[in-house]
């Protein structure tokens, strides 16, 4: 059971951390379910806050949000962690002055797939890769200049912000034409020979295998864990940085690079 687990390992088979199925407004560490889509989610959108339903204004008002709402925000695609709330209050706290929609969008012909390196907290992370005729069940976050800035930040080097190359289309909102990702930089975990994608995301016409992060990395462990036991390979892992970065620039060896 993950309660007798070391906080360590319990935190790397967590990822992505359970992103809800349903859109929400991001505000002083909560995720306050979109109960009826807009398109502008922070103002015509209907939220659910201790129990009530009411627009999300009024909600964003109650938690002590600042006003406003007027600000230029950058659609960017979350299908890992960035679309767990837990995750987003890790890089931008609990105030309430940070607000983000996060609206449901199916991506397509994109899955949602491991990515070639291992986090910091011990998970191997996701990443994109094309596959013609999968919809992928995703996330856009709408971000101001400076909540974009801390996700650039949060991303590091293993992924390049770019623009998404696949059809966005998102509840309430329709088609979004400008939408962005964060694309992986060295290819996709690729020790089975091809993709392997997330069994926390769904998707239709799948082309790839679908495995748990638990699996994964009990793969990776075979592969370079020199006979460690999943739990202790995870706690060096988190532990030291630079043993880390050698077996992330092992993985890179053997990944599945994108096509263009």
């Amino acid at each position: 059971m993950t309660a007798d687990l070391p906080p360590e390992v319990a935190r790397a088979l967590a990822y992505p951390f359970d992103p809800p199925r349903h859109g929400f407004v991001f505000v002083a560490g909560r995720g306050l379910r979109i109960v009826r889509d807009g398109a502008a989610p922070l103002g015509d959108a209907l939220v659910e806050l201790d129990g009530e339903t009411m627009e999300a204004a009024t909600a964003l008002h109650r938690l002590g949000a600042p006003a406003g709402g007027e600000e230029k925000r950058t659609p960017v695609v979350g299908y890992g962690s960035n679309a767990s709330p837990r995750r987003l209050t890790e890089k931008y706290g609990d105030g309430a002055d940070q607000v983000i929609p996060v609206v449901r969008c199916a991506l397509h012909d994109h899955d949602v797939v491991y990515a070639s390196h291992i986090a910091g907290y011990g998970s191997i992370p996701a990443g994109l890769y094309r596959s013609p005729g999968t919809v992928a069940d995703v996330s856009v976050a709408l971000l101001t200049d400076h909540q974009l800035e801390v996700m650039h930040e949060s991303e590091g080097e293993n992924y390049a912000f770019r623009p998404v190359p696949g059809l966005v289309d998102a509840a309430g909102m329709g088609r979004v034409d400008n939408a962005h990702a964060y694309i992986t930089v060295h290819g996709v975990y690729g020790y089975t020979g091809e993709p392997i994608a997330l069994s926390a995301v769904d998707a239709r016409e799948r082309r790839f295998a679908v495995r748990h992060q638990h699996e994964v990395l009990e793969d990776l462990c075979r592969e370079l864990g020199e006979g460690a036991s999943l739990h202790d390979f995870i706690l060096r892992n988190v532990a030291d940085e630079a043993h880390r970065k050698a077996l992330v620039e092992r993985m890179r060896e053997r990944a599945v690079r994108h096509a263009d």
